[in-house]
C-alpha cells in the first residue's frame, strides 16, 4: 500500500511540474513579447505561428489540438493573423468543413524576427541542465504523452 501511495505521489509531482513549467514558459514568453515586440502579437498567436513554422500548411483542427484550444477560440486568433497578413485561410478541397491555415511569406519572416527571443527563452529554461538530461526528460515526456494518447484511443 505504501508503494502505491509513493507511485501516486510521483505522478502527481510529475504532472504538477509539467503544469508549472508550462505556466513559467507562458509567463516568460508573454513578458518577452511585451518587452521586445510591444505586444505586436499575443502569446497565443505566437503558439499558432510556431505550429505553422514546423509545418507550413495545417488543418485548423490540428492547430487547435497542438495549442490546446477549441476551434471556436482559435478562430479569432487566426482572424487576427490573417488581418496581419501572417497566414491565409482556405477551404480544404477534400472536406469543405475544414480550413487549411498556411503561412504567408511575411509569416515565414516572423520566424527570423522572433528567433532571438525564442533562443533566449530556451537558454533561460535550460539553465545548467545538461543536454543528456534534457534528451532523457524529453523521452519520458513523449512516452507519457503516447501512454495517455493510447489510453484515449482504447
Amino acid at each position: 500500500m505504501k508503494k502505491m501511495q509513493q507511485e501516486g505521489d510521483a505522478i502527481i509531482e510529475f504532472v504538477d511540474a509539467l503544469i508549472n513549467a508550462r505556466q513559467a514558459i507562458k509567463q516568460l514568453a508573454q513578458q518577452k513579447i511585451k518587452d521586445l515586440h510591444d505586444r505586436e502579437i499575443s502569446y497565443e498567436m505566437l503558439q499558432v505561428l510556431i505550429v505553422l513554422w514546423k509545418k507550413h500548411q495545417v488543418n485548423q483542427q490540428e492547430i487547435a489540438n497542438r495549442v490546446q484550444k477549441n476551434k471556436a477560440s482559435l478562430t479569432p486568433l487566426i482572424d487576427s493573423l490573417v488581418t496581419k497578413k501572417l497566414v491565409t485561410r482556405a477551404t480544404d478541397p477534400a472536406d469543405r468543413r475544414n480550413k487549411i491555415i498556411s503561412l504567408t511569406s511575411t509569416g515565414k519572416q516572423y520566424k527570423k524576427k522572433f528567433a532571438p527571443m525564442m533562443t533566449e527563452i530556451y537558454a533561460l529554461m535550460k539553465g545548467g541542465i545538461p543536454d543528456e538530461k534534457l534528451r532523457e526528460t524529453t523521452s519520458v515526456l513523449l512516452t507519457a504523452s503516447k501512454n495517455t494518447t493510447a489510453r484515449q484511443s482504447s
